[in-house]
């Protein structure tokens, strides 16, 4: 007997349906089963938050959260960003991470890209210590905090700028969001990095001292 069962998702505004066995997750779903591989899988432990997608616009660590539990949700991935009404063949926020050099590796933009539009759909002028708040539970391993701060700045401000009938910021309609598990708020404390002699690190030589400083990155090419 096969133990699998039909789910309907709505992902970036079309319905799609996919058999999935009761432990499958999100993320395998989305990049294995729908073909949708911008969504990246990066530690599986909910830490990274690469995996990140909007559901009923709330943003999920995919990696937590069975396909199951999303049957009859809103899903956003990164794919269907250039597709809303405010973007002009890229969405405001994908042109920040290109204009502000906030994509460095590219390995997290995905998840932060999704965190950034959960964020600016709630609060569509948020101060800095708010956006860091936002990314905390999104790891950047090339230290490149300082920039992705400023994409979503830069899209902040080109959505304040569109005119209204271009839809401003749009929100996925939906209830608050699917059960606790994997969402970013309830997931697992993000990764807080080291302390060398009382001083953060992420490992890397260049590191810019983590999302909650202030400090500029000063080394590397994505100075």
């Amino acid at each position: 007997m096969t133990n699998t069962r039909e789910i309907t998702l709505t992902v970036n505004g079309t319905e799609r349906s996919t058999e999935v066995e009761p432990r499958r997750l999100l993320v395998h779903a989305i990049r294995e089963d729908l073909d949708l591989t911008g969504t990246h899988i990066g530690c599986d432990t909910g830490n990274c938050g690469a995996c990140t997608v909007l559901v009923d616009g709330e943003p999920i660590k995919s990696c937590l959260m069975f396909a199951a539990q999303a049957d009859g949700s809103e899903v956003m991935t990164v794919e269907g960003m250039e597709d809303l009404p405010e973007s002009d063949g890229l969405h405001p926020l994908q042109e920040g991470f290109h204009e502000e050099h906030g994509l460095q590796c590219g390995y997290c933009t995905p998840g932060m890209l999704m965190a950034g539009k959960a964020l600016l759909d709630e609060n569509p002028d948020p101060d800095e210590a708010e956006i860091r708040e936002a990314i905390s539970g999104n790891l950047c391993r090339c230290t490149g905090y300082q920039n992705i701060v400023k994409s979503i700045e830069y899209a902040a401000d080109k959505l304040a700028a569109q005119p209204a009938a271009d839809g401003g910021t749009v929100a996925i309609d939906g209830d608050a969001g699917p059960a606790a598990a994997g969402s970013a708020a309830d997931g697992p404390e993000p990764f807080e990095g080291y302390e060398v002699d009382g001083e953060f690190t992420c490992g890397a030589e260049n590191c810019c001292g983590g999302p909650a400083t202030d400090a500029e990155h000063t080394g590397g090419d994505n100075v």
